[in-house]
């Protein structure tokens, strides 16, 4: 898959991980072969299709119509197998993934939108367990992370900010 192009659909509000925000959480992520990606706000896919490239088994939540179809394309051409593409939103998907558990959950919500605290909050909720979640941010935001969770390191990227966090263990 590396290399290969990758149109972004034109939508509002659409802002994809640059590629020098990609390379570095992949690279501070290491080996992923085998492992559970949930992307959360995936639009253009470009993260799920990072993942995939390095072997992981992911699964997309995106509630633009027009990007999870343009995702689907890329699925179809590529045949990309590792891939589930949930079209909806955010919270009503993570609804239906009740109890199940990822290796890794990734998340790149509109910025300065209040998703940043609530996305852990609803996977403590829906008993969605992960070792990671990794939340893309404005660098100008400095969120307050609900119980249980633990910000483990925050990296920043121009703009962004890259946010590692872990649920702690409860007493």
């Amino acid at each position: 898959m590396h290399r290969r192009a990758v149109s972004i659909p034109d939508l509002q509000g659409l802002r994809p991980t640059s590629a020098k925000v990609r390379q570095a959480l992949f690279n501070i992520l290491g080996q992923i072969q085998h492992k559970t990606v949930l992307d959360l706000f995936s639009g253009s896919g470009l993260m799920s299709l990072e993942a995939l490239s390095r072997g992981a088994i992911v699964t997309s939540v995106e509630c633009e119509k027009r990007a999870c179809h343009e995702q689907q394309k890329l699925k179809e051409k590529w045949q990309l197998e590792q891939w589930r593409i949930v079209h909806g939103q955010v919270e009503s998907q993570l609804h239906k993934l009740k109890g199940q558990s990822f290796d890794m959950v990734f998340a790149d919500p509109p910025y300065d939108s209040g998703w940043c605290q609530k996305i852990p909050q609803l996977l403590s909720k829906y008993q969605i367990n992960t070792s990671s979640l990794i939340i893309e941010e404005l660098a100008s935001i400095q969120p307050c992370w609900p119980q249980p969770w633990i910000c483990r390191d925050s990296r920043r990227y121009g703009q962004t900010n890259l946010h590692f966090l872990e649920s702690s263990p409860r007493t």
